[in-house]
């Protein structure tokens, strides 16, 4: 067995274990100040941990003017909008690598080539490790300078998305080919285009407030949603980002910002606001719609002493097209009977599809003859023969019952109710329309909904 080390001999060995860490230490520092690299660390919120000493004299800054702030204070305005994407990139890949203009403390604009990783503690992204080095003199040589712009000439070709550039006025001065394809101008059409020219007057005044907000306030706007119209006139939807540019001396000289197709998308939340409210095989206002209109109407009504009227449809013998020819043709019957419906009745009318073969019409201005006229009318219209894909079929007719505000109901439920009973009226005793306040009047026949 060896002899336990001294009291003595312990002070001794951690002295020189201490000594041996300082000289670790400096020489670690010395190297640090030697490189050429910029040195740095940030938490995840961007607020600069630790710096090395040497490099801060490029930009003007002090260590301790940098430890403690934010990075994006000593990026490029026009740029600081890119940081939360060059932080998303570091968490979801464990690193990143790029170009980052920086402002130095004189207000120039220096280039940084950086190369970062994700710094994780016992598993969870903690903060960032980076390397950078200022590549400003080297990117003023003339060929550098072209190679980066070839660069970047191709990322923007190869995007899906539309890259553009304007000055104050809003004239197009940089654009890449998804530009062009969204707009339909060509390359020479584009250059020095305007905005308001593609565009009506509604949405140029949306853009220049977009413009004038990002110019007052020197905030990027990450997504805003634009109508343009294409040279052909016909109008498309883009998701647009809106950047301040700026000279060297952070003298503001235009906007840039990317643009999204969002036509398709647009579209379709505008098909599914429609079928909110219509009717998706005949496009008539539904169900829905009609109970909202009828609660209108009425509150109208009601508020002018006025009378008004609603007529309840339906179609006899509908179920025999659907069983001998199929819902397919009987599909293109309603269709023929809404576009009937549309042609003889007035905008005013608001007609609209329950379901089924129920339809209902709101008189947009009844007197006590007009509601018999255009039931009359229907019936006449929707009795002729439909010709439906060389299909003559010529046995399906209408039965109308009309309800009359105030005398058969004060609310949209009662006279909706009595509408339809005149309907059922109209089918027993053989008359193609019946008014409610008739009902008790006409006696029941053997035809009691015959065919309904």
């Amino acid at each position: 067995m060896t002899d336990k080390p001294t009291y003595e001999e312990l002070v001794q060995q951690v002295h020189d274990l201490e000594v041996k860490l300082e000289k670790n230490k400096n020489r670690f520092n010395a190297i640090q100040h030697c490189l050429q690299e910029f040195i740095y660390e940030h938490d995840l919120n961007g607020i600069v941990t630790d710096i090395n000493l040497e490099r801060i004299t490029q930009i003007g800054y002090t260590r301790k003017e940098l430890v403690g702030t934010n990075v994006k204070n000593f990026i490029v305005k026009s740029y600081q909008g890119y940081f939360d994407d060059y932080m998303e990139r570091v968490i979801s890949n464990g690193s990143d690598e790029g170009l980052m203009n920086v402002m130095s403390k004189d207000g120039e604009s220096h280039i940084f080539e950086y190369m970062n990783t994700l710094v994780r503690e016992e598993g969870v992204p903690a903060g960032v490790l980076g390397v950078a080095r200022d590549i400003t003199e080297q990117l003023r040589n003339e060929q550098d300078l072209v190679d980066t712009n070839m660069r970047f000439s191709s990322i923007l070709r190869s995007i899906e998305d539309g890259y553009y550039e304007v000055d104050l006025a809003g004239n197009m001065t940089f654009f890449n080919n998804r530009v062009n394809e969204h707009l339909g101008y060509t390359q020479e059409e584009m250059q020095g285009i305007n905005y308001r020219d593609y565009m009506d007057e509604k949405n140029a005044k949306i853009v220049f407030e977009t413009f004038h907000n990002v110019f007052v306030s020197g905030k990027s706007v990450k997504s805003v949603e634009w109508e343009l119209m294409k040279k052909d006139r016909t109008k498309i939807f883009v998701d647009a980002s809106v950047n301040l540019m700026t000279k060297r001396n952070n003298e503001p000289c235009g906007f840039h910002g990317i643009i999204r197709d969002a036509t398709d998308r647009k579209r379709s939340e505008q098909e599914l606001a429609f079928l909110a409210y219509h009717d998706a095989l005949t496009g008539l206002y539904n169900r829905k719609a009609f109970i909202a209109r009828l609660e209108e109407t009425l509150k109208d009504a009601r508020r002018y002493e006025k009378r008004r009227a609603i007529l309840f449809m339906d179609l006899d013998k509908f179920k025999m097209v659907n069983d001998i020819y199929g819902h397919e043709i009987g599909d293109k019957i309603l269709i023929e009977v809404s576009k009937r419906l549309r042609t003889i009745l007035r905008d005013t009318d608001y007609i609209s599809r329950l379901g089924g073969d129920e339809f209902t019409v709101i008189l947009g201005n009844s007197t006590e003859l007009l509601p018999g006229k255009v039931a009359q009318r229907i019936i006449d219209n929707l009795c002729r023969p439909y010709d439906i894909s060389g299909i003559v079929i010529d046995f399906v007719t209408p039965s109308l019952g009309i309800g009359v505000y105030p005398d058969d109901g004060h609310d949209g439920e009662t006279l909706l109710k009595h509408a339809d009973q005149a309907m059922y009226k109209a089918k027993e005793t053989g008359n193609r329309y019946v008014l409610y306040s008739d009902v008790h009047c006409l006696p029941p026949t053997s035809l009691a909904r015959q065919g309904a």
